[in-house]
């Protein structure tokens, strides 16, 4: 099978074929990531491959002005082909077809009317399409070659979690703004392409969906499948039978190797995308904000004149793994308890006595060179961020500081560290809270955006995540009541900024303004009813925050400070990545396998952990939604064991076994299941936040089912509240 960069290679090799000489690449910023990721970095060695000696940024600007110099005939070097790359999953990305157009007409075919002019698109599926849109336009007759780079484009940003990245636009908007089915095709085409490459090993027993682009993304991989499934050989389906066979031999088999898997779409939660993410990798994401997360971040330590550059979950850091999915406040003590293990390492060659021993420590000295840079850029990392949120600057200035020294600690309310009271984000978050639990009337609220609005310069985006949370928690916003502050936020940001975002979410029924009286001439076409919205589907956010308890109530002896290597050893609940907040995907996922969450306890007695005996004791229930109320949440629902016919009656008689009986390691004695040995197949779609996926890594790695599962996430793209909020700032 041809992998997405030896597809482009071959493409280049037939663009070749049309002149000699060179290559000039005119290559859109859009696909540059992809690029790198696929090339691992080594674009000069695939420049090579494809034969390129240049390569221009397109940018619309100024890209007349460049082509004009590289073609030009007087030139000794002057380009022999222009080979145009361009992304265009997107619909903002047709526009540079357009522009591609004017630049073909008005500046490359005047200046040599014969020139080769070749034009590549990356798209999973366009076809006749964009050959017939270039024909309408007029410029397909005067292409050399029109080429489709139609590979399917998907990235492991981290071991077992996959995401097509292909921009915030298409992790949301695209498919509830746009109504665009091409998202979950492409997830469907990645599911798939992830059972063929297991040795149809990942065969999936278990469906949970959950919204209606869950079902719409099933019914599409049914048909792909099917499809898919259709064309194999003999030989082929009966391996897939075998392993079949394998999986429902018995009851035991079943538990052991089941796969399960969990579709949710973006509707099920918004709130998640409009509070403050307080785990190391959300923060990571908000702050820097990548459009993908291939990008490597910058930032500029305060005690460095250099701009430090690294990519995080790089193969190479063993820090990132340990620290991704921590609240921010237990970031510090573990860096420093590295940065101190690690001056242990060094003083120990001091001690050393005979030559074995130092040339030991010499071949040890590489890897801990390796820990200690990356102990250092995470610790300027961490300062970094707490610098952004704090509202006076740091005094860096005696070098790089361990994280003690920056009072990174646990407080009370689980924020970043010791914040200023009087701070931006401390106002900010405490604000989200007092949203969340209801604990304040609407004026109230609104009021207190207007202050921060005002007297703490808040974003376009901040201001419209509150606003946006109040109307999900308070099921609606009178017109009355928002006219001042939307008032507020026209003087500051402008209409042409504030009113495409307010009109977008609120035709998606995200925000819902309740016309009283009609004051607001552009909210007259809203619908006052607040019926349900396939893009928002919580119906009474109080009603649901106390059926999933999402609003977990536990006091400081729930948290532990010390160094342990797991989630579920640290934390209580799943509330530590958000202000006190467990994501509805978390909750929903922790619900299929366990309800314990359900009756919180209401002493510290009956708060302690289960016993290993006790959870030996217990049976693998025959798992699912089936007594989990889900009534305050719109959209369909739909669980199934996908067990052959021949084998149902085992599952419906059968008492299930105990937990004790089950496998709880990697070591399975059936060859043709031990890749994939019990997995939990999530997916995202729509997109899904850093602080949810530790909230998911943390409910499954809680639990006795789930916790030895091997867990494979897949999503539309990573995504934070910015991303989502300036998605809707296109005009409708």
């Amino acid at each position: 099978m041809l992998t997405p960069l030896d597809d482009l290679v071959s493409i280049f090799s037939s663009v070749s074929t049309y002149q000699t000489g060179k290559n000039t690449l005119v290559l859109d910023r859009g696909v540059s990531s992809q690029l790198n990721f696929l090339t691992e970095n080594h674009f000069s060695r695939f420049s090579s491959q494809a034969n390129i000696d240049k390569i221009l940024w397109y940018d619309a600007d100024t890209i007349s002005e460049q082509i004009q110099n590289t073609i030009d005939p007087t030139s000794p070097h002057a380009a022999t082909s222009l080979v145009f790359l361009f992304n265009l999953h997107s619909k903002e990305n047709f526009l540079k077809l357009d522009s591609f157009a004017s630049c073909l007409r008005d500046t490359i075919l005047p200046l040599n009317a014969n020139f080769n002019v070749h034009l590549i698109v990356a798209h999973p599926s366009l076809d006749k399409s964009v050959e017939k849109y270039l024909s309408t336009i007029g410029v397909l007759g005067d292409l050399t070659s029109l080429q489709l780079w139609n590979s399917l484009l998907y990235f492991e940003i981290s071991p077992d979690i996959y995401s097509l990245e292909s921009g915030p636009d298409a992790a949301f908007s695209q498919l509830f703004l746009d109504n665009s089915p091409l998202p979950l095709e492409l997830l469907a085409k990645l599911l798939l392409d992830l059972y063929i490459s297991s040795d149809y090993k990942l065969r999936i027993t278990n469906i949970y969906l959950k919204g209606e682009k869950s079902h719409q993304f099933w019914k599409i991989y049914e048909r792909i499948l099917d499809s898919h499934l259709q064309t194999l050989s003999d030989n082929q389906r009966k391996i897939i039978d075998d392993i079949d066979e394998t999986i429902f031999m018995d009851l035991h088999s079943f538990y052991n190797n089941a796969v399960d898997f969990i579709c949710l779409d973006r509707s099920n939660d918004i709130v998640s995308l409009l509070l403050t993410q307080l785990s190391y990798s959300g923060l990571c994401n908000e702050i820097f904000n990548p459009s993908t997360q291939l990008e490597m971040i910058q930032f500029k330590p305060s005690d460095s004149d250099e701009v430090m550059k690294f990519k995080l979950d790089d193969s190479s850091d063993d820090i990132y793994p340990q620290i991704k999915y921590l609240n921010f406040s237990h970031v510090g003590p573990v860096l420093n308890h590295r940065a101190k293990q690690l001056q242990l390492e060094f003083d120990r060659r001091k001690k050393l006595k005979d030559l074995d021993e130092m040339k030991s420590f010499v071949n040890e000295l590489n890897s801990l060179k390796n820990m200690q840079s990356w102990v250092q850029k995470h610790t300027n990392l961490a300062g970094f961020i707490i610098h952004s949120f704090k509202k006076d600057a740091l005094d860096l200035t005696s070098g790089v500081p361990l994280l003690d020294d920056l009072s990174i600690e646990p407080f009370e309310s689980r924020n970043l560290g010791n914040l200023s009271l009087d701070s931006y984000y401390a106002q900010l978050i405490e604000l989200q809270q007092d949203i969340v639990s209801n604990q304040i009337n609407t004026a109230q609220i609104l009021a207190r955006i207007s202050d921060l609005l005002i007297n703490f310069n808040s974003s376009l985006s901040d201001a419209t995540k509150l606003v946006v949370l109040t109307s999900i928690v308070k099921n609606g916003i009178k017109e009355s009541d928002f006219q001042t502050l939307h008032l507020e936020m026209v003087n500051k940001f402008g209409t042409l900024q504030v009113t495409p975002i307010l009109l977008n979410l609120q035709k998606l029924k995200i925000l819902q303004i309740k016309n009283n009286n009609q004051q607001l001439a552009f909210w007259s076409f809203s619908d006052n009813s607040l019926l349900p919205s396939k893009s928002q589907s919580i119906l009474n956010f109080a009603s649901l925050s106390k059926s999933l308890n999402l609003l977990p109530l536990h006091g400081d002896e729930d948290r532990s400070d010390g160094l342990f290597n797991d989630l579920a050893g640290r934390y209580t609940d799943a509330d530590f990545g958000y202000p006190g907040y467990v994501p509805v995907f978390a909750r929903l996922i922790q619900s299929i396998y366990d309800r314990s969450f359900l009756n919180p306890p209401n002493s510290a007695v009956e708060n302690r952990k289960p016993t290993q005996q006790q959870i030996d004791s217990r049976r693998a229930i025959k798992y699912g939604w089936s007594n989990v109320d889900l009534d305050q949440l719109s959209g369909p629902t739909k669980q199934e064991f996908l067990v052959p016919e021949s084998k149902r009656k085992l599952f419906n008689a059968i008492i299930p076994p105990k937990i004790s009986e089950l496998k709880v390691s990697n070591s399975q004695p059936n060859a043709k299941l031990s890749a994939h040995f019990s997995t939990v197949v999530i997916c995202a779609v729509g997109g899904i936040t850093g602080s949810e996926l530790a909230a998911i890594k943390y409910v499954l790695s809680s639990n006795s089912f789930t916790k030895n599962k091997r867990i494979i996430i897949l999503t539309t793209g990573m995504i934070n509240g910015t991303q989502f909020i300036n998605s809707m700032s296109n005009p409708a």
